[in-house]
């Protein structure tokens, strides 16, 4: 049995409507299974490709008429109709009683299972809606810019000025930009507040008690619970924490201040100190051709496997530099049907965007290595808390090839900062993992229905406090309050950021067993990148040669060590 969709238009349905009927009205068999669930892939992931296409044009300009009109039509017709046309596929396959049971389907309806049993009808619109509405997060953001001695910027080209030495620059132009965010404070506040109601009435249509329990089964969250979360965030506040809070003092006394400011860190991380106690900040590159290049130097001693994808990612894959218009953020897509990952990021000249092209290409390298070995689309990457050890090991496992000499960008002294920023982020950021994801857990089950952004912003500061007491505010409590519409998960991917969490800890104990034998880590790090989605999480962790756990004595092994190695780099 095959299957020909060389007449699919993905933005026609009367083109791909023939194509679901034939898979509806063929008959099943043992010997015809796979052949049928091949043709589901094959179509399933022409309309992926289209989606990821249509989000990279709209993500490249915020103000293109054209893309914005095909993202529109793709959320408002094709996908409520496909949406219903998987439904009816998903019900057909598992319905069929002799269904095969070999790894590499049995995952896959097992998440079909669980995607077949949230589905209602009446919640496609809604989600369709939250598309459009999460799209219009991203016009805002990333609409603000600052005048800077005349010169207009976008807000990632600003953070560069973050990391200025001068603490009169920092501050102004961290004032700017907290000015343009604050000046949307409204806009932002009524954005979520529209979300909201409609994602509660969402899991209230599909039976459940509240959005979290929806949630968690859509994001298929089957190797571990909310109370599991809650232990990993008690590690974060006994072993992290404490740490994190000494870190922050020995920066401030190191730039001759007796705390670290808000404006000593980063506007899109700002868990994250920019401003660094040399005389110069780190400045890896100047042109985004240069921070391209490098990374295929550096990529190529990884592994010149994972080096040649990246190669053949410079042939019109990769959209690196930042511009007015152009959506916040990093992220890396997969293009099934061109059989390409594609990176986008806001490169302005810093560490960080090293560090986040570094990250989107482990993402990349993961699509590609199950691309090459899993055949049906819902096997490629792999479950998201994994998908995100592909990318941050990544950040470790190149860490080695940092360095001029050895084909990357920093030298003498500077390497030692760039690795040394690189373990305190490891630090930093787990603590506002926390509050990101303990805010949504309030949000979503403790919070009153009548919950209002006054109360947001109260709880929000309340887990800043608790979780990063080492950054000030001092009287700027607006900024801080507020710090929850810079983090656009909240708004355009609920719950989606305990994975990096999660994957953190995965991705250090990689980089413990590196330390050891670099090449031996790389080689499990693949095998896990190659299996895709058909192992459980904790398998796949194994594979990397990693434990799934996230209790207080492993997270404080792990942060045992890091000081371990802050101490040596400090020496």
């Amino acid at each position: 049995m095959t299957y020909d969709f060389t007449t699919i238009d993905p933005l026609d349905w009367s083109t791909l409507q023939p194509h679901v009927e034939a898979l509806l009205a063929a008959p099943l068999t043992p010997e015809s299974e796979y052949a049928w669930l091949k043709g589901w892939s094959d179509l399933s992931a022409i309309m992926q490709e289209e989606r990821a296409q249509i989000s990279r044009a709209v993500s490249e300009n915020t103000a293109d008429p054209e893309a914005d009109a095909r993202f529109k039509r793709f959320i408002g017709e094709i996908y409520p109709a496909l949406a219903q046309a998987d439904q009816a596929l998903r019900q057909k396959w598992l319905a069929f009683d002799g269904a095969a049971s070999a790894a590499e389907t049995v995952l896959i309806r097992r998440r079909f299972q669980s995607e077949a049993d949230i589905y209602r009808a009446e919640n496609v619109p809604l989600i369709s809606q939250l598309r459009l509405l999460g799209k219009r997060y991203s016009e805002i953001v990333g609409g603000l810019s600052i005048t800077w001695q005349g010169q207009d910027l976008t807000i990632p080209q600003a953070e560069v000025l973050a990391g200025d030495p001068d603490a009169g620059v920092r501050k102004g132009v961290w004032r700017l930009v907290s000015d343009a965010f604050l000046a949307q404070r409204g806009a932002l506040n009524d954005l979520f507040m529209e979300m909201l109601p409609i994602r509660r009435r969402m899991a209230r249509q599909a039976g459940f008690g509240d959005f979290r329990s929806y949630q968690w089964q859509a994001l298929g969250r089957f190797d571990y619970t909310p109370a599991e979360c809650a232990i990993f965030h008690d590690a974060i506040a006994q072993e992290v924490t404490p740490l994190a809070s000494e870190l922050y003092r020995q920066l401030a006394a190191e730039l001759g201040q007796d705390r670290i400011h808000p404006w000593d860190t980063s506007a899109s991380a700002p868990w994250q100190v920019t401003i660094d106690p040399a005389d110069t900040p780190l400045a890896p590159f100047d042109d985004t051709a240069v921070l391209e290049a490098g990374a295929q130097r550096i990529f190529d001693q990884v592994d010149p496997v994972l080096g040649g994808y990246f190669a053949d990612m410079r042939q019109g894959y990769l959209d690196l530099g930042t511009r007015p218009h152009k959506a916040p953020g990093g992220f890396c897509s997969s293009l099934p049907i061109s059989g390409k990952p594609y990176i986008f990021m806001n490169a302005a000249g810093t560490h960080r965007n090293v560090r986040t092209l570094l990250h989107e290409g482990g993402h990349a390298f993961h699509f590609a290595e199950s691309f090459r070995r899993q055949t049906l689309l819902w096997n490629h990457n792999g479950p998201m808390e994994f998908c995100e050890v592909a990318s941050m090991a990544m950040e470790l496992l190149s860490m080695p090839y940092w360095a001029a000499e050895a084909g990357g960008f920093y030298h003498g002294p500077d390497l030692n900062r760039a690795i040394t920023e690189q373990l305190q982020g490891l630090v930093f950021f787990l603590p506002y993992m926390a509050v990101v994801d303990l805010l949504q857990h309030w949000l979503y089950t403790d919070a009153p229905e009548g919950v209002d952004p006054a109360a947001i912003d109260a709880k929000w500061s309340d887990l800043w406090d608790r979780f990063l007491p080492g950054i000030d505010f001092g009287a700027a409590q607006a900024e801080k309050e507020t710090g929850w519409h810079r983090k656009g998960h909240i708004f355009g991917a609920p719950f989606y950021y305990i994975e990096y969490g999660l994957a953190q800890i995965g991705a250090m104990q990689i980089w413990r067993n590196a330390r050891q034998d670099q090449a031996a880590a790389v080689r499990a790090y693949r095998q896990a990148l190659a299996a895709g989605a058909t192992r459980p999480l904790p398998d796949l962790f194994a594979l990397a040669g990693a434990r799934f756990a996230f209790d207080r004595q492993t997270v404080g092994e792990l942060m045992t060590l890091v000081k371990q190695q802050l101490d040596a780099l400090a020496v």
